[in-house]
């Protein structure tokens, strides 16, 4: 399995960072987490997707930082099938709350080349050939998703501390876990995670690596959120769009 980090900022894209999204790949099957403007980089390097034969998207929430990049899917080589928390986390279908963003005056694409919608479920499941554990973040503005790819990758964003992130991430290779300010800048109601915070999960869940991601576009110096990570987890580094993720 090789992975790629292709958007690493929160909110608002910036010439150095993308919004979320990241790629995993084993052999022709591709996975997508999170669809953000991240997502551009498989139209502009298709060596990405370079003997893709299928290719799932799975959405940690409905934010439009994280699904902006539905709308690029038609320029893919191959159709994707996007797989959301609708009816889990919202009690609504997916495909309904997904519905404006893929059908005119918005999008001027037909369905089927969007691809399929399809509800991300609590728990252990199969999404496409990879095996796919997710678990409900309510400490956000409206409730997110974590997700864990087998033993590889974890990713956490847009969710307040949670003790119980270090669970889904437990011995994972590789934690993916959103740093949207240091420790000294955090607000308490913000719903979002510092950089210490992110370090602590992965320290308590063992994890092997540790990338900041969901990185606040705001901030005019990045480096204090490392400075604040590495108090508690030095191994920890900072999420750099395209570049390939150590598993």
């Amino acid at each position: 399995m090789r992975a790629w980090l292709l958007g690493s900022g929160g909110w608002i894209p910036t010439a150095e960072r993308e919004t979320a999204c990241t790629l995993v790949r084993r052999g022709g099957d591709a996975l997508v987490l999170d669809a953000g403007t991240g997502l551009q980089r498989l139209v502009a390097d298709p060596a990405l997707l370079e003997g893709v034969t299928r290719l799932d998207v799975v959405l940690t929430h409905f934010h439009l930082d994280h699904v902006c990049g539905l709308a690029y899917l038609p320029a893919l080589p191959v159709t994707s099938t996007v797989w959301a928390p609708g009816a889990w986390l919202y009690g609504t279908r997916s495909a309904d709350l997904l519905g404006p963003l893929r059908r005119a005056p918005i999008s001027p694409f037909e369905p089927d080349e969007l691809g399929e919608v399809r509800e991300l479920e609590g728990g252990a499941q199969a999404v496409g050939a990879f095996g796919l554990s997710a678990r409900a973040q309510p400490r956000h503005w409206a409730p997110t998703a974590g997700l864990r790819v087998e033993d590889e990758i974890a990713l956490v964003t847009d969710t307040a501390y949670d003790p119980g992130s270090a669970d889904l991430a437990r011995g994972v290779a590789h934690l993916l876990h959103e740093a949207w300010s240091t420790s000294e800048e955090a607000v308490a109601s913000e719903g979002d995670a510092t950089a210490a915070e992110a370090a602590k999960v992965a320290k308590d869940a063992g994890a092997r690596r540790l990338t900041l991601i969901h990185i606040n576009p705001r901030l005019p110096d990045e480096s204090g959120l490392l400075a604040d990570a590495r108090r508690v987890a030095p191994e920890a580094e900072l999420g750099r769009d395209a570049t390939e993720l150590e598993l």
